[in-house]
């Protein structure tokens, strides 16, 4: 099959894998697992290309090696017909000593005026030759096949980002948001008996308020790679938007809550701690993560999310029975990342060693004033001479914990002794 054709099926096939992949991301984010279906469909298309790459790498091998052999029959032939073998200035045809001489003024004055003498043309050696422009393709190495390009640019993995997901999220229009939080509760509701005076109890509020804070950041990019390259363009765009949101993660579980970062629900002194060492012997982690949700359930607040480091993960889903068996899941079949019924999202966002779960819907609340954006300009320094400009990726946005006790910070620092 031809390179061209080759080409083009690759690129319908690397489509659709792409398709395939995005479909199994949807389907991991809505069940907590990608079906078998997909993921076979994923292994029988990766194979498709790994041979389509194959394939195409032979034929270009073989465009080469007919090249090559192309070149030496013609210097044969060149030989045979005793040929001068005059050297190749930077691959480009170059005129012989006869052709400049047929071309110069000294033999067309001679034609012109019927005489059979000619006034004398220069010619330093025999190897200062006139170069002449190529009007076909020189036949040396690689000139005549084309490589492949493949149509995308290789990125680095990117971590999924799922914690704004276990958030409530709302716009707003203004730059700070007050919000009244009660500090205190005194219940002395009883029965009363007719006639005696009813009992008093007490509400204690606080108004708070949190401004909104702005991550941002900027990358230099030559003016003609946007222009010439659209492909570019988006791929800068993505990864500039991947940023912003990677530090958003970040901020939202550790800002320390000092202008201009956001107030991170982990350094919140206001949340409640239980720490791995403090459980009963013979405590896993999985029975920390089950002891700290208690915690959350005492102070009425129920449990929709954990947030794991990928190590942690790893610990629980490993745990064995006394038979050998993993506790947590059936390995041929993979399992729903949920544990005591509550959804689980591991990330590198949150630090080995820690863990947070919480009633995130309704103890905390993200606030989009500016959803992220990407503008481009040459208003900086001297770039409008250097034919640059700057991409600046930002968006704006505020945190508010209006429930700290909704939230519980857990600590695997190490399993319990009884000492």
């Amino acid at each position: 099959m031809e390179i061209k054709k080759l080409q083009e099926l690759f690129e319908k096939e690397f489509t659709s894998f792409k398709e395939l992949l995005q479909l199994q991301d949807k389907e991991i984010k809505q069940n907590g697992e990608t079906t078998k279906a997909t993921a076979d469909s994923i292994v029988k298309a990766g194979k498709v290309i790994e041979d389509l790459q194959t394939e195409m790498k032979a034929a270009q091998d073989k465009v080469e090696k007919d090249s090559a052999d192309q070149a030496k029959r013609l210097e044969e032939v060149e030989k045979k017909l005793g040929r001068i073998d005059y050297p190749d200035p930077g691959g480009e045809e170059v005129k012989s000593p006869g052709e400049m001489f047929t071309e110069s003024d000294a033999y067309k004055n001679m034609v012109a005026n019927n005489q059979y003498t000619s006034g004398p043309m220069k010619v330093k050696d025999l190897f200062s030759f006139e170069k002449k422009a190529l009007v076909t393709s020189a036949i040396t190495g690689g000139n005549l096949a084309q490589a492949l390009r493949v149509p995308e640019i290789i990125m680095p993995p990117m971590r999924v980002l799922r914690i704004r997901d276990l958030l409530s999220v709302r716009g707003i229009t203004t730059n700070a948001i007050e919000y009244v939080e009660e500090t205190g509760f005194t219940n002395e509701a009883a029965p009363v008996a007719e006639g005696v005076a009813k009992p008093e109890s007490a509400i204690a509020f606080k108004l708070l308020s949190e401004s909104v804070k702005t991550i941002a950041h900027w990358i230099p990019v030559a003016r003609t790679v946007l222009a010439d390259v659209a492909q570019m363009r988006a791929y800068i765009d993505t990864r500039l938007i991947y940023g912003l949101k990677l530090t958003e993660e970040a901020q939202i579980l550790y800002g320390n809550g000092v202008s201009p970062n956001l107030a991170g629900i982990m350094v919140n002194a206001n949340i409640q701690n239980y720490s791995w060492s403090s459980g009963v012997v013979g405590d896993t982690k999985l029975d920390c993560i089950r002891r700290a949700m208690t915690l959350a359930r005492v102070a009425e607040y129920p449990v929709t999310g954990i947030v794991l480091n990928p190590n942690d993960w790893e610990d629980i889903e490993l745990l064995k029975g006394s038979d050998e068996h993993y506790i947590w899941i059936v390995v041929t079949e993979g399992g729903v990342p949920r544990v005591f019924r509550v959804p689980v999202v591991d990330t590198t966002a949150i630090v080995s060693g820690e863990a947070l779960i919480g009633a995130y819907q309704l103890g905390a609340m993200l606030w989009d004033r500016e959803d992220s954006n990407i503008r481009v300009a040459e208003q900086h320094e001297d770039f409008f001479i250097k034919n640059q400009v700057l991409i600046l990726a930002e968006e704006r946005l505020a945190l508010t914990t209006f429930r700290p006790q909704g939230f519980v910070k857990i600590n695997f620092d190490s399993a319990p002794t009884g000492s």
